[in-house]
């Protein structure tokens, strides 16, 4: 590894990646002084805006660090050693699409990273990714990519497949720290909004993250599986290291049946808390596709309101800062881990992540080894390892390994344009194969213009 690591952000406008993955990066105090940042985007005045935030922060914070920008990624790929990536085109407006395609046809889904909204949605991503993919390899050969683009495991085959070394990130283990929390309340000693439901509004997730910041100082979480699709194998006392899962299981009777209630079904048959939450749970799984079961567990769709409000604060406040009409009020976040695995690596730290998706290799002894699974690891100059979690329950594999084959026929699919592969991938996610049929059509025929793969 170089004295000077060579940090590239292609979506660095998007509002995924965020002002506080940005000022994580800037703000870590083994990168001021050493790293060059470069700023990709294809939007101007999105790169120009944080470009110019990038500086003020660079300048107030001391970062020192040497800033370009470009629209040409192919500018400064060469001598990357890290590549983060978060990009997106039209992510919401095709969301909803899928979202309502499917229940047309009576299917209620999440419709982002499982199930038959997932196929378009990564088909959509890779028509673009492919070739960011394929320059990594050709032009940053020795570089790692920090994915931080949905859907996360499939974007990490598609980089198998450019022969691109790849983390993917994602900030849910955090989540099952809030489920942890209510379901051990009274272990906690917590006696206020255990009613509460997990909900998209502020509130909702206010209180859901001041029973993850109770948890998360006094337990500690081993959780493996899929990204969105993980499950809590161990969970101990910090200090003492007792096991809690005879309490958890004790207590799961004194939750509000409206706390993620899918969450608890699934704990009760398959003996093992998941992580997720309901709506990312529901993605993985056929027990809430009909709109009866939907409704019984209360599954919500993304706030696409919501979220489009946020990100418009998000640039107005970006452009507040860049015009110094405010302070530079920017808090370094902690929960997406880009910054610190950048780091780990860069200064060969032997660091403990929590959740890091990466191919297996026999970290989970019962999933193919070719896998991308979200496990523990280690991070150190050497790369990334996986920590040995040994097997998944079997109807817990079981599930998991039903993911996995349709994520990789998705993935051969979105690559390849193959109809076949993605016939396949509808034929393991519906219980009709007609309706199998009928669905990859409309889903092609609906987001043509984003599917040139299918249509050359």
């Amino acid at each position: 590894m170089k004295d000077e690591p060579k940090i590239v952000i292609i979506g660095a406008g998007s509002a995924s990646f965020g002002l506080e993955n940005l000022a994580g990066i800037m703000d870590h105090e083994n990168l001021k002084g050493k790293a060059s940042l470069s700023l990709v985007d294809i939007n101007e005045p999105n790169l120009k805006a944080i470009t110019a935030l990038a500086n003020r922060i660079n300048h107030e914070w001391k970062s020192d660090m040497k800033i370009v920008s470009t629209t040409d990624r192919k500018q400064v790929l060469p001598g990357a050693d890290f590549v983060v990536l978060s990009v997106a085109v039209d992510r919401e407006e095709t969301w909803i699409k899928d979202f309502e395609l499917a229940k047309k046809h009576g299917i209620w889904h999440y419709a982002e990273n499982g199930l038959v909204g997932s196929f378009t949605h990564t088909a959509r991503g890779l028509a673009f990714i492919m070739p960011i993919l394929n320059d990594i390899h050709d032009l940053a050969p020795d570089a790692w990519l920090i994915n931080f683009t949905n859907p996360v495991p499939r974007i990490g085959y598609a980089a198998q497949h450019a022969n691109v070394k790849s983390v993917g990130l994602c900030h849910q283990i955090w989540h099952g720290y809030g489920i942890l929390g209510r379901f051990l309340a009274r272990d906690l000693g917590i006696d206020k909004n255990l009613d509460f439901e997990v909900k998209w509004t502020d509130e909702s997730q206010r209180i859901l993250t001041e029973f993850g910041l109770a948890a998360v100082l006094e337990y500690d979480i081993k959780a493996a599986g899929l990204n969105h699709f993980t499950w809590m194998l161990d969970v101990r006392r910090r200090d003492t290291w007792e096991d809690v899962y005879p309490l958890i299981r004790k207590e799961v009777s004194t939750v509000h049946p409206n706390f993620e209630p899918l969450t608890q079904h699934i704990f009760r048959i398959f003996g093992l808390l998941p992580v997720p939450g309901d709506c990312h749970l529901s993605e993985y799984i056929p027990y809430t596709i009909k709109k009866e079961n939907w409704d019984k567990y209360r599954i919500q769709l993304y706030d696409f309101k919501r979220a489009k409000k946020q990100r418009e604060a998000m640039w107005t406040k970006i452009n507040d800062i860049v015009s110094k009409k405010r302070a530079l009020d920017l808090v370094p976040t902690t929960a997406e881990r880009g910054d610190a695995i950048i780091t780990e690596i860069f200064t060969n730290a032997n660091a403990y992540e929590q959740a890091v998706n990466i191919e297996n290799k026999g970290v989970i002894s019962n999933l193919p080894n070719k896998a991308i699974v979200e496990v523990p690891a280690l991070v150190n100059s050497h790369g990334i390892s996986g920590m040995k979690v040994g097997k998944l329950p079997e109807g817990i594999a079981a599930l998991c390994q039903r993911e996995i084959s349709i994520a990789r026929l998705t993935v051969k699919s979105a690559i390849e344009g193959d109809r076949e592969a993605a016939l396949q991938a509808f034929a393991l996610m519906v219980d009709d194969l007609t309706l199998a049929e009928t669905l990859l059509d409309e889903y092609l025929i609906t987001h043509k213009e984003y599917l040139p793969q299918f249509f050359t």
